[in-house]
């Protein structure tokens, strides 16, 4: 199968799951193909020259966030890593996190991420039953992304009512340990907290476009792309002080402990009444993240590899 773009063939993989497929089969496919260098995500082909993308090895710091099957799954990742030619991951904080559990990989680079095209080029729709004047909060429903630090936060927060409600976007999928707790039902039963669920793309540019502030009070993160996308679109961000967002958004960002949920709605009721930046004007963080960035990087990184 060809792909649109000239010069780029697609070969699909069979085997799964993934750790399995990057270690038996992309040896395979990469020496069938005749390529120079196989570029994997998480795990580590068993034989040739790659590059591996690592998300994150945060499994290894908070085991409690993740179920028993994603633990044994995901622990397979570390020690692939003696196989990888090269490693990267996509911030500096990350970097030091694998560096520090997997001390046998040397030399990991950050590539830093970007604002997904498909997201900067959709078409802006309004969501079905949107509130027009809204706070928002964009993330996986599990414990690690911290929606109850929000939610208690918006119970408090002068801003947030029923009539400005707290917009949530997204879901339980591949989430680990989480959920939306019963002592916060009833502000979701009010109005004050409302679930979106999953979004189009379409959609999520226009809760960036028209949302007062975006709240992140994740707990930690291997990178964290919401604020990033919130601040391409000029939306304001209260975001947790944690290294990874100090490093990201820290030049735009309002920071705060993730855990005292009356400073955060008191930064909710500060942010609410202030402007927002216009879209697609120069703060210091976006321009600094670019998909073309970050390929340089894997390119160099690849080049490094001895033949």
């Amino acid at each position: 199968m060809t792909a649109d773009v000239d010069g780029l063939s697609v070969v699909p993989t069979r085997l799964w799951p993934q750790a399995v497929s990057n270690a038996i089969e992309l040896p395979v496919l990469a020496k069938r193909c005749h390529a120079d260098v196989v570029v994997s995500h998480n795990y580590a082909p068993l034989s040739g020259r790659n590059v591996v993308f690592v998300h994150d090895l945060m499994f290894g710091d908070h085991p409690e966030w993740f179920s028993r099957s994603e633990r044994a799954y995901f622990g397979l990742m570390a020690p692939s890593l003696r196989r990888a030619s090269r490693v990267v991951t996509s911030s500096e904080a990350e970097v030091a996190r694998i560096e520090r559990i997997a001390p046998w990989v040397k030399k990991v680079r950050a590539t830093g991420l970007a604002v997904g095209t498909s997201l900067t080029h959709a078409t802006a729709e309004e969501p079905q039953n949107c509130p027009h004047s809204f706070a928002l909060v964009v993330g996986r429903l599990n414990v690690r992304k911290n929606l109850v630090s929000a939610m208690t936060a918006a119970r408090i927060a002068h801003r947030i009512t029923p009539d400005n409600p707290l917009v949530v976007v997204g879901d339980q999928l591949h989430s680990g340990v989480g959920g939306v707790p019963q002592d916060v039902q009833d502000l979701v039963a009010d109005g004050t907290v409302r679930f979106l669920g999953r979004v189009t793309d379409g959609n999520l540019r226009w809760l960036y476009e028209h949302a007062s502030v975006t709240l992140y009070l994740s707990l930690d993160e291997g990178f964290g792309l919401p604020p990033l996308e919130a601040t391409h679109f000029g939306c304001p961000v209260i975001v947790s002080d944690i290294p990874v967002l100090r490093e990201t958004v820290g030049k735009v960002a309002r920071f705060v402990d993730p855990h005292d949920v009356r400073a955060i709605a008191r930064e909710i009721d500060e942010v609410s009444g202030v402007p927002r930046r216009r879209q697609g004007a120069p703060n210091g963080v976006n321009a600094a993240y670019a998909w073309d960035r970050v390929a340089a990087v894997i390119r160099d990184v690849a080049a490094e590899i001895p033949s």
